[in-house]
């Protein structure tokens, strides 16, 4: 379940991106980095506030570095999570604690440029997050 490779995903290479059409096309095509997980797909792993239908779990090693997993229908809304797996990862809650979400928005541009329904997935995949390492944590 846990088996993305996404290695090649970065936040730097689309902060360089000089138009939007070029920023959307690179998370198009992170999307496709998302392959599907219909193990993943119960409604304990449902992002709620996603518009589209999403799916977001994780598995905790023994060195407590989390690796999640996701799945959606929509290939943007992949690629967005693509973009924040890649960047949380193989860390701890402590690593995790110190991720500012907001700041990939603003820094990337795409606060602007993406539709509120797409900034409420991303910010709702961010949620789910937060909420699945609260209670990994308790």
């Amino acid at each position: 379940m846990f088996n993305d490779d996404l290695h090649t995903v970065s936040l730097e290479q689309l902060m360089h991106m000089q138009s939007w059409q070029a920023k959307y096309r690179l998370i198009t095509q992170w999307g496709l980095l998302i392959q599907p997980k219909p193990a993943l797909r119960i409604e304990q792993n449902l992002v709620r506030g996603c518009e589209t239908s999403a799916w977001m779990n994780y598995q905790r090693d023994a060195e407590g570095r989390y690796r999640f997993a996701f799945d959606s229908d929509s290939r943007v809304i992949k690629g967005l999570a693509a973009l924040l797996l890649s960047m949380i990862n193989n860390k701890t809650a402590a690593e995790l604690s110190t991720l500012d979400f907001e700041h990939v928005l603003r820094d990337a541009g795409l606060e602007t440029h993406m539709t509120p329904s797409r900034n409420n997935g991303f910010r709702s995949i961010v949620l789910r997050i937060n909420e699945l390492i609260a209670a990994a944590n308790e």
